[in-house]
């Protein structure tokens, strides 16, 4: 069986070599076998196609792959072009809104002709607990001082409470420990009392120590009377939201919405000379008085 079917190999191998070796002379035009073109044309042709075929489909898949590579890097490119578009979208907003406020500031620091004027930073902020407030970017290397006053444009934030080389905290007017002289700018009524905050309503400052009979309504706004050492006369507190009559005595309280938005602090003013400022009619009597 071995040397049967190792004589059907060497049959066929000799006649694909005999095969080749003819087509081979036909296509070197020395010799021509009209039946064997024939033959092997059939043979070869089908051949030829379905490699043409693969090829260019080979081809195509290639030129596909090139063309997907291509959009895949294009895509990645437009994509980061997206990304830079928003952080520049975004810084330029941030820029905007940065110089809304400073020029909001500087503006109440050219109508405030009568302080000295210091703007700092917000860097931190924590309105509740005992030790609550903000953390400025100024402090002794600032010259800022234990009880300067602290206002925006809208109004009184608070007074300084501890200095550090390079930052301090502020208590804020919310604060319950907070101490502010206010008075009711309207003319017929000047009511007066002491500005403090209140734990069971934090973002809302009561005016308290108030007759029962004093005139002060919803609606009225609340300035610093002056009185005490540390926060000048005639900064804007808040207005009067609603008036409340305390129960068993004589008193009541005005709940007062202040005019600063203390959640959105980033820029703040300190009254650098608060302490030495008197009102023009302040100034006169205590020339008087020093004769």
């Amino acid at each position: 069986m071995r040397r049967v079917r190792s004589r059907k190999k060497f049959a066929l191998t000799a006649a694909l070599l005999l095969v080749a070796s003819l087509s081979v002379s036909a296509a070197g035009g020395r010799v021509d076998f009209p039946l064997l073109r024939s033959f092997l044309v059939n043979i070869l042709t089908p051949a030829n196609s379905i490699l043409s075929s693969v090829g260019n489909a080979v081809g195509q898949a290639g030129r596909m792959l090139e063309s997907l590579m291509y959009i895949y890097e294009e895509n990645e490119t437009l994509k980061k072009e997206i990304a830079d578009l928003r952080r520049a979208n975004t810084d330029a907003g941030e820029i905007w809104a940065e110089n809304e406020r400073l020029r909001e500031l500087l503006n109440f620091k050219k109508s405030q002709q009568r302080y000295i004027l210091l703007p700092a930073k917000v860097v931190g902020f924590n309105p509740g607990g005992l030790e609550g407030g903000l953390i400025i970017d100024r402090g002794k290397k600032d010259g800022i001082e234990i009880e300067m006053p602290v206002v925006t444009a809208n109004g009184l934030v608070g007074s300084i409470v501890e200095v550090y080389r390079s930052s301090a905290r502020v208590q804020l007017i919310l604060h319950p420990k907070a101490a502010v002289g206010g008075i009711v700018q309207r003319p017929a009524s000047r009511v007066s009392g002491i500005v403090s905050g209140n734990v069971s309503t934090p973002f809302t400052p009561n005016l308290v120590n108030l007759a029962r009979d004093a005139d002060i309504v919803s609606g009225d706004t609340v300035l610093t009377s002056g009185l005490g050492s540390i926060y000048p006369k005639g900064i804007v507190i808040g207005v009067v939201e609603k008036v409340v009559n305390a129960e068993g005595g004589l008193l009541k309280y005005a709940v007062i919405a202040p005019t600063v938005d203390f959640s959105r602090l980033e820029e703040v003013m300190l009254i650098i000379n608060a302490a030495n400022y008197a009102e023009p009619g302040e100034a006169a009597e205590k020339a008087v008085a020093e004769r």
